[in-house]
């Protein structure tokens, strides 16, 4: 699945160009704001694929909407894709911004529908090239071999003999497989232990939270409503990483 934000303050325009993109595939996930404030809840909350951005808003800039989100470190190599009438703000787009593509209004269904595939869908060649590049793991699940990307695995926990790799793409249940070989077996610096039974990815977690519990945190995180503990003997090294991170928040 593919997360899409489409920013538009036209309400007939962002619906017309949202339904465009979700009849040409099941793989698309369509988040739509009107406003940057619904743009940048969305982003923090969600890990967006695809931003389509409409630069002639009302009240706002769609411009200063994308500098801002090439700030932060996860979308500074997201597609954009920016929607005018106005070619003249394009120059200007593509040197500060680096943005992928222009659509101009009004919308053409072909266009956008190959632009939108070719991005997530056709980049083949591209997915080859990084999966040879991207690190993984292969654990056994239920007599399959299943290969985990390193750079998609939120947080690992683990109850007694089983343990749990929350993904991007899902969570897998893997029996007999302890923490500490886990660990030695993903070797990744942005994942730490953060508990006797946790191992978080420090790029996915979203919040901190003291708890009732003096011995411990609450770890949420984006893309899952799952939480992770933070002990106090992993305390002040999870805390000093999350505070590099950009978009984080700690409530202590």
């Amino acid at each position: 699945m593919y997360n899409i934000l489409i920013l538009e303050d036209d309400c007939i325009q962002l619906r017309t160009l949202s339904d465009i993109i979700k009849q040409s595939s099941d793989m698309y996930q369509v988040y739509e704001a009107t406003n940057t404030a619904e743009a940048f809840k969305i982003a923090q909350q969600k890990m967006i694929n695809l931003f389509y951005i409409d630069i002639n808003l009302k009240n706002e800039s769609g411009l200063n909407f994308a500098l801002e989100i090439r700030k932060i470190k996860k979308y500074g190599l997201t597609w954009i894709i920016f929607v005018t009438i106005y070619k003249e703000f394009m120059l200007s787009a593509f040197k500060k911004i680096h943005c992928y593509d222009y659509i101009l209004k009004p919308y053409n269904k072909e266009n956008i529908q190959r632009i939108t595939k070719f991005l997530l869908l056709d980049s083949c060649e591209q997915l080859a090239v990084t999966e040879t590049m991207e690190k993984f793991i292969i654990v056994p699940i239920k007599n399959i071999q299943v290969k985990i990307f390193i750079n998609e695995i939120i947080f690992v926990e683990v109850f007694i003999r089983t343990s749990i790799i929350h993904t991007i793409s899902g969570s897998f249940t893997i029996d007999y497989l302890s923490l500490k070989k886990l660990n030695s077996m993903i070797e990744d610096k942005n994942i730490l232990q953060s508990h006797r039974s946790y191992l978080v990815n420090i790029k996915y977690i979203n919040k901190i939270e003291k708890t009732n519990d003096k011995t411990s945190c609450k770890i949420y995180f984006y893309n899952t409503d799952e939480t992770a503990l933070l002990g106090n003997n992993y305390k002040k090294c999870i805390m000093d990483r999350f505070n590099n991170i950009v978009g984080g928040e700690i409530d202590e």
